[in-house]
């Protein structure tokens, strides 16, 4: 499909440490061959820290496994930009079979909490709910949690030799809980987190990228919970860095956008984020062709499981496991094959 920006990227989740090969493959025969030039890497906690190794998480790539991945990149002009949620999904449960993701819920459940919260459990907006719903929050005005951040941070950065940072940031249901939160709105708690974060960043020279469904209103949009806020973050738009990239991803089929225009009246750059289905991709982008004020960065397709598994589905047309595996691959054909 024929785009009209400058962009055409990706998300990928971090492989398996057993399937790094298989992605730079796919990278160097796949997607540099059709013009990608951003992927995003769903990292999390899944890297063999060096100075907070107790944050580690599930099947954690090493060094040696990030360079093979900044390599192909570099070989073909890819920008790599590491992503870890820094907000909520900080919980959730493992994909069947474990792939290493975690995946939210529809129901209070004891869940398994992600690197950061399994070493420091103080941190988390609820350290005391044994059962939550969907994903747990980090406590952003914890003094230790920017200390800790900005190191994890930090150390990624340098080994992915990257010039920006995507901080994840979407889905968030628990804000605002703890007592020293409630003495801020839930705007001003969230403007304040982006922006720390943005700033240690620039003092890297490095961008943020962030999802932007924390700065839409469900009701006013009509995108519901998931997709925008019913938790009044929204009014964060007005009070964030206006150098920041908002990630603007909509899965559902839809005739009209609105986030698009108000990413534009916001005076914030974005991408445009579609996911498996087809002609709701084709929605959405067409949407944005005619609502662009110059504001629009490209495309960043999203993908939300396991990349080996995709690249060995597309390179070798290996039965995938996920259901959704097959659709999914048409879709990203269509959308990166001219």
């Amino acid at each position: 499909m024929k785009m009209p920006w400058k962009t055409k990227g990706i998300v990928l989740t971090a492989p398996l440490t057993k399937e790094v090969d298989d992605v730079v493959e796919f990278i160097d025969k796949y997607l540099a061959p059709n013009g990608c030039n951003l992927i995003v890497m769903q990292i999390r906690y899944r890297y063999q820290f060096k100075l907070h190794p107790e944050c580690q998480g599930y099947d954690p790539l090493s060094y040696e496994d990030v360079k093979k991945l900044v390599n192909v990149c570099k070989k073909h002009n890819i920008r790599l930009v590491p992503k870890m949620n820094l907000h909520g999904h900080q919980s959730g449960l493992h994909n069947t079979p474990t792939d290493g993701i975690l995946h939210g819920h529809g129901e209070a459940i004891p869940d398994f909490r992600d690197g950061l919260l399994r070493a420091y459990p103080e941190l988390d907006e609820m350290p005391n709910e044994k059962a939550v719903f969907y994903s747990r929050s980090l406590c952003m005005t914890n003094p230790l949690v920017k200390m800790i951040v900005f190191d994890l941070m930090d150390e990624l950065l340098e080994v992915f030799e990257a010039n920006a940072m995507h901080i994840g940031c979407d889905e968030v249901f628990h804000i605002g809980l703890c007592d020293e939160c409630k003495k801020y709105s839930n705007a001003e708690l969230l403007a304040n987190w982006v922006n720390a974060l943005h700033d240690h960043l620039k003092e890297k020279g490095a961008e943020l990228m962030m999802w932007g469904d924390r700065f839409l209103n469900a009701e006013e949009t009509g995108f519901g919970g998931y997709e925008a806020s019913n938790n009044n973050t929204e009014d964060a738009i007005n009070m964030v860095s206006k150098d920041i990239i908002v990630c603007d991803w909509h899965y559902e089929k839809l005739t009209e956008f609105p986030s698009v225009d108000i990413f534009a009246k916001a005076n914030l750059r974005m991408f445009v984020c579609p996911m498996r289905v087809k002609q709701n991709a084709i929605n959405f982008i067409e949407y944005a062709k005619k609502h662009d004020k110059g504001h629009i960065e490209g495309l960043l397709m999203t993908t939300w499981f396991g990349s080996g598994e995709l690249s060995r589905h597309i390179l070798y047309n290996e039965e995938p496991k996920w259901k959704h595996t097959k659709e999914l691959s048409e879709t990203l054909r269509f959308l990166f094959e001219d």
